[in-house]
């Protein structure tokens, strides 16, 4: 009485079938969800991960540099420093053994304006041991001119500045080799 006719079978069918594609675009997204956060959750974790590495380096390398530092100080403290030596001769000898001392160190220095001035610091000192050896042939007075940085302040500011904090009191000590 209340049928619906011949055609009644296929909307059903078309319904259904709709119905399934509906369900497999659902589920076919939900998969999709899934997997994105998954690998979402991978790249953060390994990014986190990769921070806690690259901080561990950064502790690690800080620590090498300190050491070096101090490295550095422990060489400097085994040698006669050059303000306690007898005259003019002796404390050449001193300042060109503070540099050796120096130069073992600079290999650590991996920042490039820090090993220039560093470089600088030496060559001043190399240039004043030079200048007390004539003093001691010759009597003419020898004078320390420290090195300075482009707006006439002393270099050694600006390495201690840049260095490791270890190296400030070797840094100290070298930019006065006539004390």
């Amino acid at each position: 009485m209340f049928g619906f006719g011949e055609g009644s079978g296929a909307p059903d069918e078309r319904q259904r079938r709709r119905r399934r594609w509906w369900v497999a675009g659902i589920s076919i997204g939900a998969a999709v969800i899934v997997v994105a956060l998954c690998v979402g959750g991978l790249s953060v974790i390994s990014t986190i991960g990769d921070v806690r590495d690259r901080a561990g380096d950064a502790r690690e390398s800080r620590a090498l540099r300190d050491q070096s530092c101090l490295d550095l100080e422990s060489r400097l403290n085994r040698l006669t420093p050059p303000g306690a030596t007898a005259g003019p001769a002796g404390r050449a000898v001193a300042v060109r053994d503070e540099n050796s001392a120096v130069r073992l160190y600079l290999p650590d220095v991996r920042d490039d304006r820090a090993q220039d001035a560093w470089r600088q610091l030496l060559d001043a000192r190399a240039v004043y041991a030079d200048a007390l050896d004539r003093q001691s042939k010759s009597r003419t007075p020898a004078f320390y001119a420290g090195p300075k940085n482009d707006d006439g302040g002393p270099l050694a500011d600006d390495l201690i500045e840049w260095s490791p904090t270890p190296c400030a009191g070797p840094i100290r000590r070298l930019a006065s080799p006539d004390l």
